[in-house]
């Protein structure tokens, strides 16, 4: 039991004056470059009166270029289209695993494939302090009934080392939700917004450093591969098949990654 826990008890069990109750009542810890003999002073606790903090959404916009900007889309017409075999899924290098390597692995151990998309920021010329929820709208369309896509929040460290941050799914059917009533094909080659909730962090991207997203369709076994079918999970009547995907990031159809910036030294 920790010593905030402690203290806790000593008030409520045992009347004890020692004002916890007068401390702001969140604590979280804000997480920074950790490289082995290199790390940062600004990994430390900080505290809140709510959580999530006080924050701002600021939306970073996917690019034709594998960009991420801040600027809104303009092109007309503008996406990026993969194949996703099921039967040759991207392999899992860390996250939040539990019975297999976990935490803040390289994801340059993913080698370049045409179906592992990496849409990063240019070099940091100041600090991006995030605390709170982060979730990724994508625009996105499949030529089938169904099929996933796989999103991982990335800190770019200056030698290039990719430490994932967060990652999550979102099955296609499931886009409305997992209940039967909202459960519902993809209209093939139709692009719709697909809201992926990559829960919550607390991390300062120190200049320096870029911000990636990478957008891809598998990550196994940490997720269950989709055979683009549309069966129900568990079936496997029908053969898998390759699906033609594509991430949308024009004026009609913007794809953006939604990043709750705090200020801390305001």
């Amino acid at each position: 039991m920790g010593e905030q826990e402690l203290r806790w008890f000593d008030h409520w069990l045992k009347g004890a004056r020692n004002g916890v109750m007068d401390e702001p009542p969140v604590s979280y810890f804000m997480m920074a470059s950790a490289r082995k003999g290199a790390y940062s002073p600004k990994n430390r606790l900080m505290t809140s009166a709510n959580w999530p903090p006080a924050h701002r959404e600021v939306r970073y916009y996917l690019t034709a270029d594998k960009g991420l900007t801040t600027q809104a889309p303009t092109a007309e017409a503008s996406k990026t289209t993969y194949r996703f075999d099921p039967a040759k899924p991207v392999e899992t290098f860390g996250g939040a695993n539990l019975t297999f390597d976990r935490g803040p692995v390289d994801q340059r151990m993913i080698p370049a494939r045409q179906d592992y998309l990496r849409f990063q920021t240019p070099v940091l010329d100041k600090d991006v302090v995030i605390a709170g929820p982060v979730r990724v709208e994508l625009n996105a369309a499949t030529d089938g009934p169904d099929t996933d896509f796989m999103a991982k929040l990335v800190d770019v460290y200056p030698d290039g080392y990719e430490a994932i941050v967060l990652d999550a799914p979102i099955r296609a059917s499931f886009r409305k939700g997992r209940m039967a009533d909202y459960i519902r094909p993809m209209t093939p080659n139709a692009p719709e917004e697909l809201v992926i909730d990559l829960w919550g962090t607390a991390i300062t991207f120190e200049k320096g450093h870029r911000i990636a997203l990478h957008i891809t369709s598998s990550n196994s076994p940490r997720f269950e591969v989709n055979p683009n079918t549309g069966e129900a999970p568990g079936s496997r009547k029908l053969k898998p098949r390759v699906a033609v995907n594509s991430i949308y990031h024009d004026a009609a159809h913007p794809s953006a990654v939604v990043l709750p910036v705090i200020y801390p030294q305001d």
